[in-house]
Formats: C-alpha cells, sequence, structure tokens
C-alpha cells in the first residue's frame, strides 16, 4: 500500500480504512509504499499497526497520519525527530488516544528513542551509585541531576542513502534547542565543537550541535532527582545534543552549507534534490567510511545535603552505545517499539504518548507502559543483546 503522509486527510483514513478491512479478504495486507509501512499479523489475527519512518520530518505541523490512525483504532508508532511535530502530536492527540484506547508512540527510533532510554537508566543508576546502591537506584535516592549531554556519530549515512542527508541540511536551517540554568536557549546549529570518546572501536571523533527532541523532552520530563526526590521532581536544568560525521570533510561541508539561505536549506523539495543529484558521490563514501552509529550520553549529579540544593558530591556517568549499522539499529530500535505495542505491554489507562522519559519511579519504569523514548522494562537486558549492539560502556566517577 503506498499512501502519502503529507496528502489529504480524507484520502489518508480511506487508504487506512481499505488496508485494516481489506487485508480480511486478502487484499492491502502488509506492504511498504516508500512512504510509509503498514504491518499485519498473521492471517485471521485482527490486530494491525502503522509504523510511520517516511522522514524527514523536519518542516512538518500536522499529524494526519497520527490522527487517521487514531479514529480508526490501529495503533501508531513513529521516528519523528521534529521537536515541535512530536510535542504537538502528544499535546493535540493523547486525551483522543486514551478514549479510543489506541496505544500510539512517537519519537521512536534509535535516536530520539532508544538515547531517551539512556539517559533514564543513566540517571536511575547514578542516583544509586552515589547513595551507594548497586547502580540501579537502590542506593536511597535524591542525588539531583546538573546536566545531561547526548553525542552521536554516523560514518556515512550509515547505509540510510540522500535522505539522511537531506535531514540534516534542515536541520542546519533550524536552530539548536538547548537548556542553560533552566532557560531554553536557541543557538546557530553546528557551532560548540567538542571532541567526543565514543569508545573502543569508534574512538574520539569531532561533534557539533545539532538540534534534538532528546533535549527538550530530557529537560521538561526526565525525573532530575533520579525517581529518589521523595515525590518532588526536579528538571535538568543544563542539556544539548551533539552530532558529527565521517569522513571529516563532511562535517566541514555541513558547516560550509549554513552559508547558503536559510530559505533554501528549508525547502525539502530543494534539499531532497540536491541530496539525490549527490547520491553517487554519498554512496561511494558509504563504501570507504562504512556505516556505524554509536550513542553518548553524559550524565552529572550532585547529592543533596541537608536538603539544601549546592551541597554534597558531585558524580558523573557517561553509557556509550555503538552499532555497526545504523540503518540497521534503527530498525531494529523501531521493531522494539513496535513489538512492545503488538505485545499488548500498554496498561489500560495510557494511550498516546510520544517518544520521551517522563515518569517518575522505578516501578512505573518497569510497569510495560508504552511511553516515549522506552519500550517496556527499562534494564540490563536491552543492553547486552547481541542482535543489537556490538559495543557497550558505562563509567562512574566521584568529582
Amino acid at each position: 500500500m503506498k499512501l502519502d503522509v503529507d496528502g489529504d486527510p480524507t484520502e489518508i483514513a480511506d487508504a487506512l480504512r481499505r488496508w485494516k478491512f481489506g487485508s480480511k479478504e486478502g487484499g492491502g495486507r502488509g506492504g511498504g509504499g516508500g512512504t510509509t509501512t503498514t504491518t499485519g499479523t498473521d492471517d485471521g489475527d485482527d490486530r494491525h499497526l502503522v509504523v510511520h519512518t517516511a522522514g524527514p520530518f523536519q518542516g512538518r505541523r500536522s499529524p494526519n497520519l497520527l490522527s487517521s490512525c487514531i479514529d480508526m483504532s490501529i495503533p501508531y508508532v513513529d521516528v519523528c525527530d521534529e521537536w515541535e511535530l512530536a510535542e504537538s502530536s502528544k499535546l493535540e492527540y493523547h486525551a483522543r488516544a486514551m478514549e479510543a484506547n489506541v496505544p500510539c508512540v512517537v519519537s521512536a527510533g534509535i535516536w530520539p528513542g532508544v538515547s531517551a532510554l539512556m539517559a533514564a537508566e543513566g540517571v536511575s543508576r547514578l542516583d544509586g551509585m552515589m547513595h551507594g546502591g548497586d547502580g540501579r537506584g537502590d542506593g536511597g535516592g535524591g542525588a539531583e541531576v546538573e546536566s545531561v549531554d547526548y553525542s552521536f556519530f554516523t560514518a556515512g549515512t550509515g547505509n540510510a542513502g540522500p535522505t539522511i542527508v537531506s535531514a540534516t541540511f534542515l536541520l542546519l536551517a533550524t536552530e539548536a534547542l538547548t537548556y542553560l540554568d533552566g532557560k531554553r536557549v536557541d543557538v546557530e546549529p553546528w557551532t560548540g565543537r567538542k571532541d567526543v570518546d565514543f569508545g573502543g572501536n569508534v574512538g574520539s571523533r569531532p561533534v557539533w550541535l545539532l538540534d534534538n527532541p532528546d533535549v527538550p523532552t530530557t529537560a521538561l520530563y526526565l525525573d532530575g532527582t533520579g525517581g529518589g526526590g521523595g515525590g518532588r521532581r526536579r528538571r535538568v536544568r543544563n542539556c544539548s545534543s551533539r552530532f558529527g560525521t565521517a569522513p571529516l570533510f563532511w562535517n566541514f561541508l555541513f558547516g560550509a552549507m549554513k552559508a547558503l539561505p536559510r530559505s533554501l536549506l528549508y525547502d525539502r523539495d530543494a534539499m531532497q534534490c540536491f541530496s539525490l543529484f549527490s547520491g553517487p558521490i554519498i554512496r561511494l563514501v558509504d563504501k570507504l567510511v562504512g556505516s556505524t552509529n554509536a550513542m553518548r550520553v553524559d550524565i552529572v549529579a550532585r547529592t543533596r545535603t541537608g536538603g539544601e540544593e549546592g551541597g554534597g558530591r558531585r558524580g558523573g556517568m557517561t553509557l556509550r552505545m555503538a552499532h555497526p549499522d545504523l540503518e540497521s539499529c534503527v530498525g531494529l530500535a523501531t521493531a522494539a517499539f513496535v513489538l512492545e505495542v503488538l505485545g499488548a505491554g500498554v496498561v489500560e489507562d495510557d494511550g498516546a504518548e510520544g517518544g520521551r522519559n517522563d515518569y517518575d519511579d522505578d516501578d512505573d519504569r518497569r510497569a510495560g507502559r508504552v511511553v516515549p523514548g522506552r519500550v517496556g522494562e527499562v534494564g540490563e537486558d536491552e543492553y547486552i543483546e547481541d542482535a543489537f549492539v556490538y559495543e557497550l560502556g558505562e563509567s562512574f566517577q566521584l568529582m
């Protein structure tokens, strides 16, 4: 089934209706049409689910496909990496999805998505370690997170081809959303270079500030007390996200592209055409540099002394994860969210949530709720699955 996700809402609803009910007679089942993916289960099973991977998401403002899925009672998962679209999807459709009892998860790819899982797990472990626990938030709680910094690296396009290049061009026309001392600060993209160590097989790589919805979801929804704040939530005050690629020349090319008029960079059709025109060069470079994807999350927290802020010990935790192929990594991450939805891992009072890390405590995190940026139980098993990662690193230190 081919579906224009930016098309007329009535046409989208009609297409979904034909697919959902026509599949009982053998028509319209399965199939990716190049714009989005619809998935049915075994013959005789009425369960359906839509996976929306038709990026780039930048510049979109109307989640028409999500709306139609809720109306049709079809569970929905997407890999949206555009903050305004993801946030508006939750604000506008959360109540509708709950009323219709339709599970919907947005921003559920690798980053954003699993990256938020790493941040949430890291905060919990850091809290436990700083209070003499076992690293799973069991040591008494109460450490307050000062900062969460995301860093990402992809060799070439990660086998994703021109689409990821087009999306990067669009992001170069978007100010990078950061949080500094609890306040939102929009900064010029592709600035603030840092050299970040992603671990053994990837090594140190330069990364630059780039917009990523992980930043506002972390700052606004992640409990900065590690779940040990005695019922008192505290937002993460400092958060940023950086990205880099290989070969090094691509990074400098992206920096030079910022000299183009922002209206041109934000022209979806023009940037897609340019990416397709550059296709042969992109494919050649991909063969030379590979397709590795690496993620690193750095968390700094401070314990409270006598209930006062600014006292106590400071500690830091770094989590790293790498995969030999970005395209496969995104597929596996998205499939994990999909399996959670299809596996009835949604409690009755849950409706649409969007890819973020907005939960309060350890029990809630392990309750099987499908919420943004999380797949079922967040535990060690997700991080040591051989099919998912080839390298994992974690470090903790007191400062």
